[in-house]
């Protein structure tokens, strides 16, 4: 799980479609991968641990922009590949075997390279 916390002064409350429920604190705290990617399409702000125990803060926005933290991009590419291949949709694998862009994409909300894919999958894969 990744650590996101609220822009504002305000906790954000997070709702979706299926009737899953979270709030990301002022402070910052874990939430359930389901939350990622409306998480950060509404501008919450993820917060990678440091080797001192402090947290590094990396913004995100809506529209594309990716983490500047590329650590923490990689985590979020592997995070959706695990749950492609434990949620078993039809359509998140090519004929190939290997992972649809387009969907990875759309459970990422933001835009990735094969060459991104490529490094994750080898690693998400290799766990089977």
């Amino acid at each position: 799980m990744l650590k996101f916390r609220s822009p504002t002064a305000e906790p954000m409350h997070i709702g979706l479609t299926s009737g899953h429920t979270t709030v990301i604190s002022t402070e910052g705290n874990e939430i359930p991968a389901i939350f990622h990617r409306e998480a950060i399409a509404r501008g919450a702000i993820i917060v990678t641990g440091q080797a001192d125990g402090a947290g590094a803060v990396v913004q995100t926005t809506a529209g594309g922009t990716t983490p500047v933290d590329t650590a923490n991009r990689s985590l979020l590419i592997k995070q959706a590949l695990q749950a492609m291949l434990d949620g078993g949709e039809e359509g998140d694998f090519t004929a190939e075997g290997k992972p649809n862009l387009t969907k990875l994409k759309a459970r990422l909300g933001f835009a990735v390279t094969r060459e991104e894919v490529e490094a994750g999958w080898q690693i998400v894969s290799a766990g089977d």
